[in-house]
């Protein structure tokens, strides 16, 4: 009883020193809260009251709990005038008129989207998420600001409970009051004015100066991690940076606010300019560089970190970063009570958390062995990644492994980027847009465009070692850990058993200061060449460990077939057991099947097969040509004039890989593989490419010793049949499991022992088909499909067929 009397004092101690903290917590709180029924409010709020009061602090209590409903009733009338201009907009109805371009149109898997704002009529200022299907073109040169005159139909993605994700919330988070599914776009030549025209201007400025002299990959990260615009970071870039853990680099973060201060300030300084100025100039360029930026949840809490932190500096007080990481949460959240639900809030909030915990403890420690400057930045780091993976493991079911030394590694990278970013903008607002402009200006954008022109030589290799780092440590295999669906109570139990072991690390340390004070003096003392031999051999040590922990399997040392789990696509793998292997197309580009490949030891590939030109079948194949040795390339574009299709045969010439074109009755051999092709049939000279590729498909045995394996892509029985067919031991259904008639009838000629569908789950197409799934039945004895089996793997070992699947 003693012991919980103590606790109950020191808490009510901490109260009455810190009722400025509490108050903002509660506002914050209430604020949060708006987005649920009011009645649990004012029971909150209660609850608030009493557990003050019994902590014998009634007017701080009082206080808190007026602050706590007052942002209830705040949150709700801001969400109000948040979802208000779009209630007059009906699910299923047509609107017509003017919008305002929010956002750069960025393409999607089947067509492009952008954000918008109505500017005329009904609904108007409401934001639409603009939709345009592939025959829907965006005017050329699109830029945020513009005017468009819109024609489509309005759609409410419905909200579903239980679902991993939420895409109706995911919309009300950002604003968003439906969706336009537009159907003709065109541009009125005019654009909006104001605060907001003249910033979209600044930002064209900047764009433009970022850009000068980058390759557009290059550019495209820049202006990613200075700008927040990652519209033209290619699918596949930014999956790379999300598997190493360096993701939040391509979002504008308080990172970014942090490295402008740090760039600012000590030229202010030396300038010689008073304290007071100094904080006022800075705070102008955040208030400025926050919008530039796109003002995110992040970055609006960084900026008003920073202002707090400022205000401090300029007023000679002392700065207290938890108010101001409470004052953060409270104006981002009085902007958009639904932010606290957004992951990325959240992680912005936990990791500000975690270094102000953490970062002091974790100095000290790496400052024993490290110079100070580097034990900060790796501490920062340190504190950052642990208190992020909950919640990372609970928004995207994984946690990066290789996140950490992968962001240790990125530090010495990340700042000069960030800073020539940044003086590049800067350059950009000088530099004249019209060559016509007067001799004075002409003059400063002549230089301007000098300096920008060395400080993007400059930057250049920055971006191209970091866009390496991050493609290295996403390659490794293991690099990410997949886990379970957590809960929210599993959350908050993780963050939990966290700080108990944070507690019991501190408390072991401050038992043992005494010896490690010894000990680092001890190490101060010896001489400075066996320090750094001793360094050098403990990273040795650890570098040897990452990469033991992160190599890539050995390839199998018998006959194993991979029946990839890639989505709603095809990709087959065959290693002979010798080291060879042949891959039959690539699934979608989303899928990353080249990841696959290595996960299971593969190196190099003797042989890659694109069986048709579909989407589903070579998207892949143009990532694998990239990132792993091919010898040969058998191609059957059948005369296809698809642009991504030809884009495939021009990376195999550039690449030096040997092609040849898919010909019925050709035998090709690789390594112990023999793979007898029947088809397609030749083409005619001159004959157009079919309008359905799916018939003319690939169609081939593969075979090992007594092992035989048919691959038909997509061709169904209407083309198959005429082939002449075998009995063989394994196969891989037609067309994802389509509907197919004559199944039957191939199944009685093939008579296989195992059965593979590969095939996405929930897709829109049905497949695989009851039909067909009844026709496997009846027919083979063993039937599998990556849908609900993930990646099948067939193993061929002395005649004999083991099966494993991986989900």
């Amino acid at each position: 009883m003693q012991r919980v009397t103590a606790v109950l004092s020191q808490a009510r101690d901490l109260v009455c020193r810190r009722p400025y903290h509490l108050a903002l917590g509660s506002l914050a709180c209430g604020l949060g809260c708006s987005t649920v029924a009011s009645d649990l409010r004012a029971v909150a709020g209660a609850a608030a009251l009493v557990a003050l009061a019994s902590l014998r602090a009634a007017p701080i209590g009082l206080l808190c709990a007026s602050l706590f409903l007052a942002g209830g009733i705040a949150g709700g009338q801001r969400l109000h005038s948040i979802d208000g201009p779009g209630h007059a907009l009906r699910s299923e109805s047509r609107l017509a008129g003017r919008a305002i371009l929010l956002e750069k149109p960025r393409p999607t898997r089947f067509g492009s989207q952008a954000l918008v704002r109505v500017a005329t009529g009904r609904g108007r200022g409401a934001r639409l998420l603009a939709r345009g299907e592939r025959g829907v073109r965006w005017p050329t040169g699109a830029e945020v600001g513009a005017e468009l005159a819109l024609d489509g139909r309005v759609r409410r993605p419905r909200s579903r409970r239980g679902e991993r994700f939420d895409y109706g919330a995911y919309l009300r988070r950002r604003g968003v009051a439906a969706e336009l599914w537009v159907t003709s776009i065109r541009a009125t030549g005019r654009r909006r004015g104001g605060v907001a025209g003249a910033l979209d201007a600044m930002r064209g400025r900047a764009e433009r100066a970022l850009s000068a002299g980058l390759t557009p990959r290059k550019a495209a990260l820049v202006r990613g991690m200075v700008l927040g615009q990652d519209e033209l970071i290619d699918e596949a870039t930014r999956d790379d940076w999300r598997a190493a853990g360096l993701a939040h680099l391509l979002a504008v973060s308080g990172q970014n606010v942090m490295l402008l201060a740090a760039l600012a300030v000590p030229l202010l300084a030396a300038a010689r300019l008073p304290t007071w100025t100094r904080a006022a100039a800075v705070a102008a360029l955040i208030a400025l560089y926050v919008p530039l930026a796109g003002a995110g949840p992040s970055l609006q809490r960084a900026g008003v970190m920073g202002a707090a932190s400022l205000a401090a500096m300029g007023l000679a007080r002392p700065a207290s970063r938890w108010y101001a990481l409470l004052l953060a949460a409270c104006v981002t959240l009085a902007l958009n009570p639904r932010a606290g639900v957004d992951p990325g809030w959240q992680l912005s909030f936990a990791a500000v958390a975690g270094i102000l915990l953490l970062t002091p403890g974790l100095r000290r420690a790496l400052s024993r062995a490290l110079p100070r400057p580097a034990a900060e930045g790796v501490a920062v780091t340190v504190a950052a990644t642990l208190a992020t993976a909950p919640l990372l493991a609970y928004h995207f079911g994984s946690v990066p492994l290789v996140g950490l030394p992968a962001n240790v590694l990125a530090l010495p990278l990340v700042a000069p980027v960030m800073w020539l970013g940044m003086i590049r903008v800067a350059l950009g607002q000088l530099i004249p847009a019209s060559p016509a402009a007067e001799p004075l200006a002409s003059a400063i954008g002549s230089v301007a465009g000098a300096v920008n022109d060395l400080a993007g030589i400059a930057l250049a290799p920055l971006v191209a070692a970091l866009a390496a780092l991050a493609r290295a440590f996403a390659d490794l295999p293991g690099g990410q850990l997949a886990l379970p669906a957590l809960t929210p109570a599993l959350v908050a139990g993780a963050y939990v058993a966290m700080a108990v072991l944070v507690l019991a690390a501190a408390r072991l340390t401050r038992g043992a200061e005494p010896t490690l004070q010894a000990a680092a003096a001890a190490w101060r003392r010896r001489p400075r060449g066996h320090r750094v031999s001793a360094v050098c051999a403990l990273s040795g040590a650890g570098a040897l460990l990452l990469a033991s922990a992160f190599t890539s399997p050995s390839p199998p040392r018998a006959l194993t077939v991979s029946f990839l789990d890639i989505g709603q696509g095809d990709a087959t793998l065959i290693q002979d057991g010798a080291g060879a292997s042949a891959l039959f197309d690539g699934g979608p580009p989303e899928a990353r099947v080249y990841r696959r490949l290595r996960a299971v030891g593969v190196s190099r590939l003797d042989l890659v097969v694109s069986t048709h030109q579909s989407r589903d079948h070579q998207g892949g194949l143009h990532e694998v040509l990239q990132r792993i040795p091919t010898r040969l390339v058998v191609e059957n574009g059948y005369g296809t004039t698809d642009p991504d299709y030809r884009r495939l045969i021009a990376e195999a010439n550039a690449r030096g890989v040997q092609r040849i074109a898919a010909r019925g009755g050709e035998t090709l051999r690789v390594g112990r593989l023999t793979i007898q092709i029947l088809g397609p049939p030749s083409r005619a000279l001159g004959e157009p490419p079919p309008e359905d590729p799916n018939p003319i498909g690939v169609a081939a045995i593969v075979s090992e010793g007594s092992f035989d394996l048919w691959l038909s892509a997509d061709a169904e029985s209407d083309a198959i049949l005429h082939y002449p067919l075998r009995k063989v031991e394994a196969m891989k259904v037609s067309h994802h499991g389509s509907r197919d008639p004559g199944l039957p009838q191939v199944l009685r000629r093939l008579r296989p022992q195992v059965a593979a569908i590969e095939v996405g789950a929930h897709n829109g197409y049905g497949h695989p088909t009851p039909e067909t799934l009844a026709a496997l039945k009846a027919a083979v004895p063993h039937v599998y499909r990556t849908d609900r089996d993930g990646t099948v793997t067939l193993t061929v070992d002395d005649d004999r067929m083991s099966v494993d699947t991986h989900r």
